[in-house]
């Protein structure tokens, strides 16, 4: 069961679902205080679930999270120039999507360290 579920999780629109939430949000002038503590649980357990996995299928995965991001943008996101200033969307949901990438990258890291070097000396 486990090793389904690092594929199920890293196909899952992220950087999408985070730009449609805040946008959501934005135009009834509230901020949602929910999507930090969120994306922080979504990093790390995506990133625990992927310590089985090599570093280029889990780019391989996330990169379909890419692809229906941009897909998912097209269709739901509002197109307001002025809210993705001075980049614009396509560069936002890229850049995003980059910052998660890292962000299991690093949680990967330090579960397989911990795996390796700590639980081994115990």
């Amino acid at each position: 069961m486990k090793r389904y579920l690092f594929p199920i999780l890293a196909f899952i629109p992220a950087p999408f679902l985070y730009f449609y939430l805040e946008y959501a949000f934005a135009t009834s002038a509230t901020y949602p205080w929910f999507l930090v503590p969120l994306s922080v649980l979504y990093f790390a357990l995506t990133g625990y679930f992927s310590k089985e996995y090599r570093v280029t299928s889990l780019l391989l995965w996330n990169l379909g999270s890419l692809g229906l991001s941009f897909l998912f943008a097209h269709f739901f996101l509002v197109n307001d120039s002025e809210y993705y200033q001075p980049f614009g969307e396509h560069f936002m949901i890229v850049y995003t999507w980059l910052l998660m990438i890292v962000a299991e990258l690093f949680v990967r890291h330090v579960v397989k360290y911990y795996n390796e070097n700590v639980r081994v000396k115990k």
